[in-house]
């Protein structure tokens, strides 16, 4: 019994403290909160995705579980607009900071110390100016932007940004200076750095980068270095008109993505999600029968690609147990499967040419049915889509102009794409 009342007391104990500091933590936020209100700034607990819609370089723009958290909005003295915001992705959380400049500009990476560059980035790494000094680094897409931004006006900012911090890690994503771990959790540090990191806009602002302004997007979600893909989340109707599993009982879908890139063919990208009911009988040590319903979750992804015309059913699928069609190269005999409805239209395709690009750039299995290409992609992510998109259009661009006549068209929609993609499929 003893034993019993000091578990009970321990249980009491632990849970008073829990409460203690819980009371402790509100109350603490609460006074967070208020000396952020007293310099005039705006908090808000749970912002809407508008607040970093227009943001597209990572750690933004990447996945599709993105969760902004607690915001402070406010401007500077100089009266640049600055947001402070907690965000989370599958590929990154943390705090982020970002002053407002004038124009859109290309995207550039600076970071400097004991910081690496963001995962997902991609960017040729520049040479560092001698006005920046040893272990920084500059990365972007376009060198002479680069070169016109890194001013010695900008790099003095940089340096006292850097002072008494393990790093800085900046970049310019859109109308955006975007520096992540900013000092968020002293009011008294916050105010400050968002003044550095102001005069570092201001110095931005103040060179000549007209040339490189950029064209303004439409207020949605986007996908770093794919424009044209916009995020809609859920869409029940794709149901009724997409092959997913018929079997089950409530359906419904999530993470609906569509777009396309560049020239290639719109498409559509989902999770669907269905429950299955089955019943399990079992009998007890006494004989007494016992029923009991079992209802499962299961999930797949879909991934689909709209064609500009309809064309005969040919599947493409990585070799399995099965052999297809036979054609001349044994390699590809071995890699691939190839099924059809009609061979010779199989053989039109499936051509010496397009059986290297094949083998180069090995896709997800796909099936060509009407006016659709369906891929088996295996998981719904931004690496899969993107990769199976490239893929697909240099397999389209690669099917012979007389194919294309053939199916009713003047000429072929897709003109060849140099270079090819990679194998990369992460």
């Amino acid at each position: 019994m003893a034993g019993s009342g000091v578990f009970v007391l321990s249980v009491v104990v632990v849970g008073a403290a829990g409460i203690i500091w819980g009371i402790v933590a509100l109350v603490r936020r609460q006074q967070y909160i208020k000396r952020l209100r007293d310099r005039g700034w705006t908090f808000v607990n749970s912002p809407t995705f508008d607040a970093v819609g227009r943001l597209g370089n990572p750690p933004f723009g990447m996945g599709f579980r993105r969760k902004p958290d607690d915001q402070i909005t406010g401007l500077t003295s100089s009266g640049r607009a600055f947001q402070v915001i907690e965000y989370d992705s599958e590929y990154w959380s943390g705090w982020v900071g970002m002053v407002t400049l004038s124009r859109r500009l290309p995207e550039l990476w600076i970071t400097g110390g004991q910081t690496q560059p963001r995962s997902g980035v991609e960017a040729t790494v520049m040479q560092t100016p001698a006005h920046l000094g040893q272990g920084w680094q500059v990365g972007a897409l376009d060198p002479a932007f680069a070169t016109a931004v890194m001013t010695p006006q900008l790099c003095e900012r940089l340096t006292a940004m850097a002072a008494g911090q393990p790093g800085v890690n900046l970049s310019i994503d859109a109308d955006q200076l975007v520096v992540l771990d900013p000092p968020r959790k002293d009011v008294e540090l916050l105010g400050p750095w968002l003044e550095q990191l102001a005069t570092a806009a201001a110095a931005i602002d103040a060179t000549a980068l007209d040339q490189w302004i950029q064209p303004e997007q439409p207020p949605r979600l986007t996908f770093y270095h794919h424009p044209e893909w916009y995020w809609i989340g859920v869409d029940d109707s794709l149901l009724q008109v997409t092959p997913v599993t018929r079997s089950g009982h409530d359906h419904s879908t999530s993470e609906v993505i569509r777009g396309r890139d560049g020239d290639g063919p719109p498409f559509v990208a989902f999770t669907h999600h269905w429950k299955t009911t089955r019943t399990e009988t079992s009998t007890d040590s006494e004989g007494r029968t016992h029923t009991r319903t079992v209802v499962e979750n299961h999930s797949e992804p879909i991934l689909g690609f709209q064609l500009p015309a309809r064309m005969p059913w040919i599947q493409v699928a990585r070799r399995g147990f099965g052999r297809g069609i036979s054609f001349e190269s044994e390699a590809f005999n071995d890699q691939f499967a190839v099924t059809a409805q009609d061979t010779k239209f199989a053989y039109d395709v499936i051509h010496p040419r397009q059986m290297e690009y094949l083998m180069a750039n090995p896709p997800a299995s796909f099936r060509i049915a009407d006016d659709w290409a369906w891929f088996a992609p295996g998981t719904h992510s931004h690496g899969v889509i993107a990769h199976s998109a490239d893929v697909l259009r240099g397999f389209l661009a690669r099917i012979p102009r007389f194919v294309w006549r053939n199916l009713g068209l003047a000429d072929s929609p897709y003109p060849p794409l140099d270079p090819a993609p990679t194998r990369s499929s992460s």
